[in-house]
């Protein structure tokens, strides 16, 4: 163990150097972005909050897209527990400046700061980073790292929809099989609200896959740098996102909860929507005052 600290700590004095010579993709192009919501703002009492945005960008990954995946991933670093909260894209919400509509249309009408703001509004959860990624960032994210392990719980088959034909067991999922697999609702009982829970599940096979890469090889670590830069518009400095990266290969899977909102179905005029049930209440709280779930 204290090897592997050690290795850990010289990779850490060599980002510095290291981090600016890796490409970047140009600002314009860019297919998955991170910024921080407030720029005064600094995590306080050891926990850290991210906004994770799945948007359906076919390609690039412009701010005007609508949300599929919104997660809120959460870390207390005294504690190194974790959370990922999962919110259906139909769920009907205030939105600051525009009004109550579903929660994806607040990326469509102010990008990721409106969409940041409006949960934050709901859950009283202060924010510190947004991440957003299209379709096109997903698949070269996950095509760098080598592919993602799952563990598939039943048949995944949505042929006409997101492509998606996946046997129950345990899967190696490449960048196209990935994308299906997130993608698809149609087979699930819960449509949607299962979907948003399978975004937390890959979440964490992802953070698996991290922990084990860099367990075997500390300097492993650079290549998931390497692969974030290359698909990436960054709004934070390296030396900060390197930090980010280390502290998040520090966390178990086992400790991060994966917890979808209770929602329940509905309608407004001839929409479909899903409304958040007041139990929600007692997680934002839970998550606020704990970073974990």
């Amino acid at each position: 163990m204290r090897s592997r600290i050690t290795a850990l700590i010289a990779i850490i004095a060599a980002a510095a150097a290291c981090l600016p010579l890796i490409r970047s993709t140009p600002i314009g192009a860019a297919p998955l972005l991170v910024g921080r919501v407030h720029d005064s703002y600094q995590p306080e009492d050891g926990k850290i909050f991210v906004l994770v945005i799945g948007n359906d960008a076919r390609s690039g990954n412009p701010d005007q897209s609508r949300a599929d995946a919104i997660h809120i991933a959460g870390i207390n670093t005294k504690t190194m527990k974790g959370g990922i909260l999962n919110f259906p894209r139909d769920s009907w919400v205030s939105i600051p400046g525009v009004g109550t509509s579903k929660i994806n249309e607040a990326l469509n009408r102010g990008g990721p700061e409106r969409l940041a703001q409006t949960l934050e509004g709901l859950t009283g959860i202060r924010l510190d980073y947004w991440v957003m990624v299209g379709f096109d960032g997903f698949r070269g994210i996950v095509d760098d790292i080598g592919g993602v392990r799952m563990k598939i719980t039943q048949p995944v088959y949505d042929p006409t929809g997101s492509g998606a034909k996946l046997d129950p067991g345990k899967q190696w999922l490449g960048p196209l099989n990935a994308l299906a697999f997130v993608r698809t609702r149609h087979s699930f009982a819960n449509g949607d609200i299962d979907r948003s829970h399978n975004h937390g599940t890959f979440l964490l096979a992802m953070l698996r896959e991290l922990r084990e890469d860099v367990g075997k090889a500390p300097a492993r670590l650079m290549n998931w740098m390497a692969a974030t830069k290359r698909w990436a518009r960054l709004d934070v400095g390296n030396e900060e996102l390197f930090r980010l990266a280390v502290l998040t290969s520090q966390v178990k899977p086992k400790d991060v909860g994966n917890v979808t909102v209770p929602v329940s179905l509905g309608s407004v005029g001839a929409a479909s929507v899903v409304f958040i049930a007041p139990g929600a209440n007692s997680i934002y709280q839970r998550f606020r005052e704990n970073g974990s779930l």
